[in-house]
């Protein structure tokens, strides 16, 4: 259904086509696209089945109705396994459920129940948010792409996340990018990649030294220079499994000194050469027993 007045919506400041908060993605089988932003976005399966691969979770499949985060600057591989609609929306650096329960509320409430290991949830939506995804997908297929209204329906999942789902299951659904202070959290996704090492990274964050290190820990649980190295582990094993990189571009481009070299940190980080690891790739998928949720799990 298109709207009416379509010259009125483009030609106001409001209106934007280019950096949507809300995007519609068709694909058909055996399609595929690689996803990575610099927000953290919620990823929706309207229809059909699709494979999905990120970080540490190789090939895990979802259904239609599934939901489940991608984390800011995650790269993720979504492959179509039939004809299938997603919805991609964006979340700001900041959410809020309602005006008295913020995302850093869920990290109080359980913070010592973080997740240690490498899974992430996968919520069914209820019929109010399948409501929600079939307007939103009629709206925006129809070229309704109004940053006010697509702001208004941001805010509505947010609301009905918080009133359909208990706070266990928002809580392990974000608990990928919950931590003590989401501010701090946000610049260090912001700024790392840009870092060569963790002097230059307290540097680019306006921190001494000795004052970034005990922030780090105080919000990550681990130095700087172990997390650095989790998160270069979590994109190369990535690389591995779900890209057709050989390894000597996977060498090049994270800046190991030399095949051998690449080879040890392999070993350390996974206790395998990366041709095995590569050829034991196979599909992981751990469901915990819940009615609403299962967990995807390496």
């Amino acid at each position: 259904m298109t709207p009416l007045y379509v010259e009125e919506h483009l030609n106001c400041y409001l209106y934007d086509s280019a950096n949507e908060i809300i995007n519609h993605i068709e694909k058909d089988r055996g399609e595929s696209f690689v996803f990575c932003k610099d927000n953290t976005h919620i990823f929706f399966v309207v229809n059909g089945r699709v494979k999905f691969a990120a970080g540490y979770l190789t090939n895990s499949v979802l259904e239609a109705g599934d939901f489940i985060l991608i984390p800011r600057k995650q790269e993720s591989v979504i492959a179509a396994e039939e004809k299938s609609n997603m919805i991609m929306l964006k979340l700001h650096h900041k959410v809020n459920f309602c005006d008295h329960f913020p995302l850093e509320m869920l990290y109080e409430l359980n913070k010592e129940r973080i997740q240690t290991t490498n899974s992430s949830l996968v919520l069914s939506a209820n019929k109010i948010v399948n409501d929600w995804l079939n307007i939103v997908v009629q709206t925006t297929v129809g070229g309704l792409k109004c940053t006010f209204y697509q702001e208004l329906k941001q805010k509505e999942i947010c609301f009905f996340l918080r009133a359909y789902y208990s706070k266990e299951e928002l809580f392990a659904f974000f608990s990928p990018i919950l931590n003590s202070d989401m501010r701090f959290s946000n610049l260090i996704y912001e700024k790392y990649m840009e870092a060569n090492s963790v002097e230059e990274l307290a540097e680019l964050t306006n921190y001494s030294l000795s004052g970034f290190k005990k922030k780090f820990v105080s919000v990550f649980g681990c130095s700087p220079a172990l997390w650095i190295a989790r998160e270069k582990a979590k994109k190369i094993y990535h690389e591995i499994n779900s890209t057709q990189k050989s390894f000597k571009e996977i060498v090049f481009e994270y800046d190991f000194s030399s095949q051998a070299h690449f080879d040890r940190f392999c070993k350390k980080m996974y206790n395998m050469s990366p041709g095995v690891l590569r050829r034991n790739t196979r599909d992981r998928v751990l469901f915990n027993g819940t009615k609403t949720g299962r967990f995807l799990q390496c």
